[in-house]
């Protein structure tokens, strides 16, 4: 059981941080290089475009991929300087994960543009707020799992999602015996930084478990994430999950830095 909570713990550092970690740096003083702010002064459309290079490196053969910007002016757009961006793409994939949806709004945001002009990386230097909705179908989480049943030493893993419920089965070693398992139940947010999975019903073998051994299970697993462990930290809002799906959005406030 041990190996589960590695794989939600992976599963879900994908979901939320393995899109958004890379895009964001901290930086308490930035002033926007002379050359490159001309360099976007004479073709502002730069902007635009290596950021859809940018995000092409992070998510792999998306099948749509949308990037609008809201500008301030002129000279704030060559400087980086945006009242809001927002990212729109489906069907990408991250470490084997399909995103199914992925939309991201960063609002009033300054870019670290010489790092995106010259590396097509997108480094959020400030920022006001981010907020972030993301759908992962079944489908493809059970795809994931697949991917990692190895690593996690779970044989025939499989994830059931039906609205407001998750069930978890497969076989795996609990101390010397190998032992087939399914849990039933739902996942909860804690303090804006942790998931919890609450197990309402858990079978090991076929044979219904006393609420005692449950508990004991579910421990270990438990919390299924803790942001508290990323360097970028995210305050997430709500985790709902429909037939099929599972839909999670975060909302956080950022720290706003003038440019120089």
């Amino acid at each position: 059981m041990p190996k589960l909570r590695r794989f939600f713990s992976t599963l879900l550092i994908v979901m939320v941080f393995g899109v958004i970690a890379p895009l964001f740096a901290d930086n308490a003083s930035y002033t926007p290089d002379p050359e490159i702010t001309a360099r976007i002064a004479s073709d502002p459309s730069i902007i635009k475009s290596k950021l859809i290079s940018s995000m092409n490196k992070i998510l792999e053969n998306p099948a749509t991929l949308t990037i609008e910007l809201t500008p301030v002016d002129d000279e704030h757009t060559a400087r980086g300087r945006f009242k809001k961006i927002e990212v729109f793409t489906s069907r990408g994939s991250i470490d084997n994960l399909t995103l199914n949806r992925a939309d991201i709004d960063f609002e009033d945001v300054q870019l670290d543009t010489r790092k995106l002009l010259e590396e097509e990386k997108i480094d959020p230097v400030s920022m006001s707020n981010i907020n972030m909705d993301v759908s992962i179908l079944e489908s493809d989480l059970n795809a994931f799992l697949e991917s990692k049943s190895k690593s996690i030493k779970v044989d025939r893993p499989r994830i059931e999602l039906t609205p407001g419920n998750m069930a978890l089965s497969g076989s795996t070693k609990y101390g010397l015996v190998k032992v087939e398992f399914w849990a039933s139940g739902h996942l909860s947010i804690k303090s804006g930084k942790e998931i919890w999975f609450h197990a309402g019903k858990m079978k090991v073998n076929r044979m219904t478990m006393p609420r005692s051994f449950v508990g004991m299970i579910i421990k270990k697993i438990n919390p299924v994430l803790d942001l508290e462990k990323f360097p970028f930290r995210l305050n997430l809002e709500a985790i709902e999950l429909k037939k099929g799906e599972m839909h999670f959005i975060s909302f956080r406030t950022g720290e706003n830095t003038a440019t120089k």
